[in-house]
């Protein structure tokens, strides 16, 4: 279970207590709207930025039910919510969640490549004197032996997850995916998903919604058509098998 760094002096900090007043409500009830608000983003924003967010939105997730444009309005002038290159954020949120977040994402890669590797017995693989597969493309320091391979000692899906981020993080324009995101995009990979069609359903299907006038608020809205373009490819490629045997 995550948590978050509350400091007792929140109650009586001049930012707690002019929003308190321009709200119309006590400190008390403030302070309880204010954490509503962060324990969400704690899962849905890593990065702070509510940029793609509609008033209404925030006001939902801090069960606020007065006017959502007042709220939103009364958090930028008193500074819980930072205006920064005509993007909003929650002020100071990295400081805060930095290191969760840091924590979460090591924990993702960590069980990826757990499951990665129980998928096969460690009796199974024939090894060399250094106790390396024989199978292994690296040789003993760890450096790829496969011509042409410039990617040493690294889990080449890491390089693949980072692709997707940065991608993500250039579409959205936020500092990249959310945490709850992290074991969709694993699974992806795993599945045999490259990184290229990934992104490219990301480009499409965003530019789509936001021709549209929609918002999109997470990677699982992609997950459906990434999927569906990946098994109309091996569909595709199943035909032409057949085809080539004929």
């Amino acid at each position: 279970m995550a948590w978050l760094e509350s400091h007792q002096s929140l109650g009586r900090h001049i930012k707690t207590k002019r929003l308190s007043r321009k709200l119309g409500i006590s400190v008390p009830s403030t302070i309880g709207h204010l954490h509503l608000l962060w324990w969400w983003a704690m899962d849905n924003l890593p990065d702070g930025c509510i940029s793609l967010l509609e008033p209404e939105d925030i006001a939902d997730e801090m069960m606020w039910t007065g006017d959502a444009d007042e709220l939103l309005s009364a958090l930028i002038d008193v500074g819980f919510i930072d205006e920064i290159d005509e993007e909003l954020f929650i002020h100071d949120w990295h400081d805060y969640i930095g290191k969760l977040v840091d924590k979460r994402r090591t924990d993702a890669e960590r069980k990826r490549k757990s499951r990665k590797t129980t998928k096969r017995s460690p009796d199974d693989v024939q090894r060399t004197s250094s106790g390396q597969s024989e199978d292994d493309p690296r040789d003993g320091a760890g450096n790829s032996t496969v011509q042409y391979s410039t990617v040493p000692k690294e889990d080449i899906t890491t390089d693949k997850f980072a692709r997707i981020e940065k991608a993500y993080a250039t579409i959205h324009k936020t500092m990249g995916l959310k945490p709850i995101d992290w074991p969709i995009v694993n699974k992806l990979l795993e599945k045999g998903i490259t990184a290229d069609l990934i992104i490219e359903v990301m480009e499409e299907k965003h530019a789509k919604k936001i021709q549209e006038g929609g918002t999109v608020n997470g990677f699982s809205f992609y997950t459906n058509a990434i999927n569906e373009r990946f098994n109309q490819g091996q569909r595709n490629e199943g035909r032409l098998d057949f085809l080539n045997d004929l």
